[in-house]
C-alpha cells in the first residue's frame, strides 16, 4: 500500500523540474525563433528529462540553461538529433547534433547545401586533393562493411564544392578528447556525431551564420544563467574543431575553475598524500557497477563531480573527494 510519505516523495522528484520547465515558458518564448512554439519546446524538454533519468541528478539551473541555449539556437533536444542534453557530474551539458548544425548551416542563406556521409569498407570511395579536387563515393549494395572514413561537403552559391575527409581514427581521436566521449550521443549515435565532427571541420572554411558559430562554440558548455539574452559569440575553434574539457564556454563559466586559477583546498590532494580508504573505494566500485560506467567514463564522471579537469586513477582520490561522490548517490537514494 502506498503511504502518504511515499506519495510526497514521488511528487518531489521529476514534477519539480517539470514545473520549472513550465515556468520557463515566457523566457523560452523570448528566445525561440518566431516559427517555433514555447509550449512544444517545454513539452520536448520534459520528455527528454523522463527519457534520461540521470538528468534529474543534475542541477536544475544547468538543465534549464541547456534548454534556454537550445531555444535560442532553435534546436530541439532529443532523439531527432538536433541537440542533446548530456549529464556530466551534476551539470547538464549542451551538445548540438549533426542535424542541428546542418539545419543552422542551411538556414544561414550562405550555402546552397551542406551534407556529410559515412564511408564503409565495401563502398567505392576515392578523393583527390590539390589544385583539382574531386570526391567520389558509391555506397556498396548489401553489406557495406565497417566504417573507414567520414566526409563533409558543401555547395556554395558561387558554384564551389569544398569538402573535408577524415578517417575514423581521426574522428575517434577527437571523440576521446571530448568529456562526453563515454556518455550521450557518442555512445548512442556514433555515425551522427562523426558526421557532425566532419561538418565542424568543414565549417572553418565556409561563410556561415552567427547561429552556426554560436552552436559550435557552445558545444559542451554548461550554462546556469536563465535569461534569454541574445547569444553573440565569435567562433573560437581549437585545432580539432571540438570543445574540450578545459575550454571556457561562451556563456557563464562552468563550475570547474579556469586554467591558471587556484582551486579550493578541498579539491587539492593534501601535502602528505592521504588517499581514499578501502571502504570508500569499494563503495565507489559498487556505484560504478550500478550506474554501468566503463572505466574511462567513470573517471570523467568523478572528475566533474569533484570539480577537477581529470582523474588519473580512482584510488588516488583523497578521502574528501571520494566521499563527495559517495554522498551524491546517497542523496539520490534517500529521495
Amino acid at each position: 500500500m502506498t503511504t502518504t510519505t511515499e506519495v510526497a516523495t514521488n511528487e518531489q522528484k521529476q514534477p519539480t523540474l517539470a514545473q520549472l520547465i513550465k515556468q520557463m515558458e515566457p523566457e523560452i518564448a523570448k528566445a525561440l525563433p518566431s516559427h517555433m512554439k514555447p509550449e512544444r519546446m517545454a513539452r520536448i524538454a520534459t520528455t527528454v528529462l523522463r527519457q534520461t533519468p540521470a538528468l534529474a541528478r543534475c542541477t536544475p539551473e544547468s538543465f534549464l540553461g541547456a534548454l534556454l541555449t537550445a531555444s535560442q539556437l532553435g534546436l530541439e533536444p532529443g532523439p531527432i538529433g538536433e541537440s542533446y542534453f548530456v549529464p556530466f557530474g551534476r551539470d547538464v551539458t549542451f551538445i548540438p547534433g549533426y542535424r542541428g548544425l546542418i539545419k543552422l548551416a542551411r538556414n544561414s542563406g550562405q550555402l546552397v547545401d551542406i551534407w556529410a556521409e559515412i564511408v564503409y569498407s565495401n563502398d567505392e570511395f576515392d578523393y583527390t586533393l590539390g589544385l583539382h579536387r574531386d570526391l567520389k563515393h558509391v555506397p556498396a549494395k548489401g553489406d557495406r562493411g565497417e566504417p573507414t572514413h567520414v566526409y563533409a561537403a558543401a555547395e556554395l552559391k558561387d558554384g564551389g564544392h569544398p569538402f573535408v575527409v577524415m578517417t575514423t581514427a581521426e574522428v575517434d581521436a577527437i571523440r576521446k578528447r571530448s568529456r562526453a566521449s563515454s556518455n550521450g550521443p557518442w555512445v548512442t549515435d556514433w555515425a551522427a556525431m562523426a558526421r557532425k565532427t566532419a561538418v565542424k571541420q568543414l565549417s572553418k572554411w565556409l561563410p556561415l551564420s552567427a547561429e552556426f558559430n554560436a552552436a559550435s562554440v557552445l558545444d559542451g558548455a554548461v550554462r546556469t544563467d536563465l535569461k534569454s539574452q541574445v547569444i553573440d559569440v565569435a567562433p573560437d575553434y581549437d585545432v580539432d574543431g571540438e570543445v574540450m574539457p578545459d575550454d571556457q564556454p561562451a556563456v557563464e563559466a562552468p563550475k570547474q575553475p579556469a586554467k591558471g586559477k587556484t582551486r579550493s583546498k578541498a579539491a587539492e590532494p593534501p601535502a602528505d598524500e592521504v588517499f581514499a580508504t578501502a571502504d570508500q573505494l569499494a563503495k565507489l566500485k559498487q556505484i560504478q557497477d550500478m550506474e554501468k560506467y566503463d572505466d574511462d567514463g567513470w573517471r570523467d564522471f568523478v572528475a566533474a563531480t569533484i570539480q577537477q579537469d581529470r582523474v588519473e586513477a580512482i584510488d588516488r582520490l583523497t578521502p574528501e573527494q571520494a566521499q563527495t561522490v559517495i554522498d551524491l548517490f546517497a542523496e539520490e537514494a534517500a529521495k
